[in-house]
């Protein structure tokens, strides 16, 4: 006798249950969440360089703020990159068409005779053009052998760069003389990144090393602090090179300096794992570098002659 009471109270509760369901049966459309390897990389702000024989590979533009580079030798010679900012109103085709190639016009009369050291330095300063001297050497990586790669970390400020390595050739010419030069831009848009943290700290002054911290087997990284710099030319820098077991750390040094005859020649004397290029004083860098058993020195450019080397062993 309830039933027909039964069937209608059912019909109702049906009903309202029907009337609180959304109008189509689709998945709610939600958004997806970001490419956590694309935001790595940003917050990393990881920037891939490939060196051949002789070109570079890297993007055009950079974020600015911490930036680490990862810079692979795919050649048959040792390369670096230096990241030169120029000045305001000088592009980086008058960089390389009327700075960079007088270093050729200079060397070419080195290696005739034509001039000695010192003439050579006094020819470079009359023949650069004056914006040349506001040119800023901004940091880079150190030398590194062909099939290596090196991890250095440093900051970028926003405006037009160029990009060159400047080892020379089996025949001694410069590798930027031939292609291994490019223009860079760095944009005003700041990288999300911090330095990283450091095993040993090196101080750069005229001219000398001060280490805090002992080279390990297998990986180390360095905190570079550039506390001075020269009154005349480049600034200070540090490179890693590990020496064979009969290697000679003197020719070493007289290889480090480009003005001497096979001076950053192919091929070079010890093979190269990385390091820092020059930046202003107040500025620090940091490379990464994974030591294996071996007789190493930290060296120097030009500056190699004057007491700017270091040897050490790995057990």
């Amino acid at each position: 006798m309830n039933s027909p009471r039964r069937v209608l109270f059912a019909a109702l509760l049906m009903g309202m249950l029907l009337s609180c369901q959304p109008e189509s049966s689709a998945p709610p459309v939600t958004t997806p969440d970001p490419n956590p390897a694309v935001e790595q990389k940003h917050l990393a702000n990881v920037v891939d360089v490939i060196a051949k024989d002789f070109t570079f590979q890297v993007e055009d533009e950079l974020l600015s703020g911490w930036t680490e580079f990862h810079f692979k030798n795919e050649g048959h010679a040792t390369h670096f990159f230096l990241l030169n900012l120029l000045p305001e109103g000088v592009s980086f085709e008058t960089y390389r068409d009327e700075g960079s190639k007088i270093f050729d016009q200079v060397w070419d009369a080195l290696r005739t005779g034509e001039v000695n050291k010192e003439e050579a330095g006094a020819m470079l300063g009359e023949l650069l053009p004056e914006w040349f001297f506001a040119v800023k050497q901004m940091g880079g990586t150190g030398f590194i052998a062909p099939g290596e790669t090196a991890r250095t970390t440093f900051q970028l400020v926003p405006g037009r760069y160029a990009m060159e390595c400047y080892i020379k050739t089996e025949q001694g010419i410069f590798h930027s003389s031939i292609g291994m030069i490019e223009p860079v831009t760095v944009v005003e848009e700041s990288s999300a990144m911090s330095p990283p943290e450091a095993d040993m700290e090196m101080t750069l002054t005229n001219f000398s090393y001060a280490i805090t911290g002992t080279p390990v087997s297998g990986e180390n990284t360095i905190a570079v602090h550039f506390a001075e710099h020269p009154e005349f030319g480049l600034g200070n820098d540090v490179q890693l090179a590990r020496l064979d077991e009969d290697g000679d750390l003197q020719e070493l040094i007289d290889w480090m300096d480009w003005m001497n005859i096979g001076g950053l020649q192919t091929p070079a004397p010890a093979r190269f794992l990385g390091g820092t290029q020059e930046m202003p004083v107040g500025n620090t860098a940091y490379f990464t570098v994974d030591l294996e058993p071996g007789h190493y020195a930290w060296i120097a450019e030009s500056a190699a002659a004057r007491g700017m080397v270091q040897s050490f062993v790995i057990e």
